[in-house]
Order: C-alpha cells, then sequence, then structure tokens
C-alpha cells in the first residue's frame, strides 16, 4: 500500500469537508468531520469494502460519487446556515472537477509499465561468411559442396 497516496488522499477528502462546512455552527461543523473521518478509517481499513482498488484511488472514488452528497446535507443545513450558496456551488464544481483530474492522472499513472532500471548490450561477434557456391564440375576444381 502507497501511505503517502492515501495520506493525500485522506487529506484531501478532509479539505473538502472543511470546504463545505465552512461558516457553519461549531458543533454542526465537529459532528459532520467526525462522521467523515470514522467513514474514512473504516474504508481503508476494510478490504471487502474496497475490493481490488488501491486504496487511495477507492477513497478518491467515494469522494467525487460522494459530493454531490454533501452538497444536499450543506443545502439542508441551510436553515441553520445564512450565507451564498452560489459561491459554495462554484467552490463545489471547481473541487469535483480537480478530484476527477487528480483521480484520472493517479489511475493513467498506475498503467504505465515501469521501465527496467538498465538496460544491457551485448555485442555478438558477426557470423562467419558464408562457404564460397560451387561450380559446374571440373576435373581439376577441388570444390567441396
Amino acid at each position: 500500500m502507497n501511505a503517502p497516496l492515501l495520506g493525500a488522499a485522506t487529506a484531501l477528502v478532509l479539505g473538502w469537508t472543511r470546504l463545505y462546512t465552512w461558516r457553519m455552527p461549531t458543533d454542526v461543523r465537529a459532528a459532520r468531520l467526525a462522521e467523515i473521518e470514522s467513514d474514512l478509517w473504516e474504508s481503508t481499513q476494510d478490504p471487502v469494502t474496497r475490493g481490488d482498488l488501491h486504496p487511495a484511488a477507492h477513497v478518491l472514488l467515494r469522494l467525487l460519487v460522494g459530493v454531490p452528497d454533501d452538497v444536499r446535507w450543506r443545502v439542508a443545513q441551510a436553515p441553520a446556515v445564512r450565507g451564498s450558496l452560489r459561491v459554495f456551488a462554484l467552490t463545489a464544481t471547481m473541487a469535483v472537477l480537480l478530484g476527477a483530474l487528480f483521480v484520472l492522472d493517479v489511475m493513467r499513472a498506475a498503467q504505465l509499465p515501469v521501465p527496467p532500471s538498465a538496460f544491457h548490450f551485448v555485442a555478438a561477434p558477426a557470423p562467419p561468411p558464408p562457404a564460397p557456391p560451387c561450380r559446374p564440375p571440373d576435373l581439376t576444381s577441388h570444390c567441396t559442396p
């Protein structure tokens, strides 16, 4: 498992959570962050849930799939929070696009073959030239076929 990549994916999810809970009451924000952190921990610890996916790719895909739910959750909290949803929607759209580009870049990089560490060329000697062709039989010639 690539721990730095998983750490970056987890930090991205937590950053997104802090972004969409920005300017919310402290108790509501803390409860949502705790819920997301718990979900992240559970999803990275359960290999059955993620299947054959790399843990970081699994976390990033869950982030992208969960953005609409996060936006709906934020809108549902709107009576408790007065603010501009237009700025939030623009920020959410940008976060989704950047996240999608990151996931595509990670998946593309994972499919590239690893180059060999070094090339070793061995020069073989040139093959000997072929024997000259025989001429028609001649009594004076000593050609062997």
